[in-house]
């Protein structure tokens, strides 16, 4: 019970704070390279007003907490987790992001990895109103594995983030399950969106791999294409969608296995 803050100020580079199970109602700034670990999964509450935790410093781990109620300002973008520039190789896995703006706010850092989250928004404002699951923008390297998102605005909005891997994520019930522009040699493969608006939406992107994904019961479109150049789309299934296969201005692409 005692205040993580204090513990993070009296901190060396390299430490390891392990935070045991109880509710912080703080907004937590982590400006020197350390490991936040949760035991029993505690919850850091940010009361409603700016970043319940903003990452200043590279090479972060933040695992096993369940991170709430960011502030709600979408011109500062409010987040639960606001990776800010220069905070390289963030690694945020096994957590619970729960009531925030935007879940994860990531811009300027490069090789971050976001593994086996569970992301929801503030699920009781409108789907406009909403932040992001995950943020990604002007970054390269990001690996997104195996996280669940829901009740945001998009789940994962992606512009000018380049070499990711985003796999094994599961969508649902936001506008977009992927909003994706401006980004290039990147691997999609393995992701699951259903009951979006749309499922995967990639737009004025090249060298892209698209393969072995699952939309379904998305209101508009499962894939949409939008102005792809230089890419594969291979082996996806997409059933019981508005439309399946959105297909426009698309060229030098393969379009192969895809059960639509």
């Amino acid at each position: 019970g005692e205040s993580i803050q204090a513990a993070i100020d009296r901190a060396q580079n390299g430490d390891v704070i392990e935070v045991q199970r109880a509710r912080y109602q703080e907004n937590l700034r982590i400006d020197k390279t350390i490991t936040l670990r949760g035991i029993e999964r505690p919850t850091v509450d940010g009361s409603g007003k700016d970043d319940t935790i903003r990452v200043i410093a590279p090479d972060v781990v933040i695992e096993g907490m369940i991170v709430a109620n960011s502030g709600d300002n979408r011109y500062k973008q409010n987040a639960g987790i606001y990776v800010q520039p220069g905070a390289h190789r963030a690694k945020v896995q096994h957590c619970y992001l729960a009531y925030n703006l935007f879940g994860m706010w990531i811009e300027k850092a490069d090789d971050v990895q976001v593994l086996h989250n569970n992301i929801t928004g503030k699920r009781n404002y409108d789907s406009a109103k909403r932040g992001n699951g995950v943020q990604l923008y002007n970054t390269k390297g990001a690996r997104i594995i195996g996280n669940e998102i829901s009740f945001v605005r998009d789940a994962l909005y992606i512009d000018v983030s380049h070499h990711a891997i985003f796999k094994r994520n599961r969508l649902h019930h936001s506008r977009y399950g992927t909003h994706y522009m401006n980004s290039y040699y990147n691997l999609w493969e393995d992701n699951d969106t259903w009951h979006n608006r749309g499922g995967l939406a990639l737009m004025e992107v090249r060298d892209q791999t698209i393969r072995n994904n699952r939309a379904w019961k998305n209101s508009d479109h499962g894939i949409m294409l939008r102005t792809l150049q230089d890419s594969e789309v291979d082996g996806n299934w997409v059933a019981n969608n508005g439309r399946g296969l959105f297909v426009y201005d698309v060229e030098y692409i393969k379009l192969r296995d895809n059960v639509v």
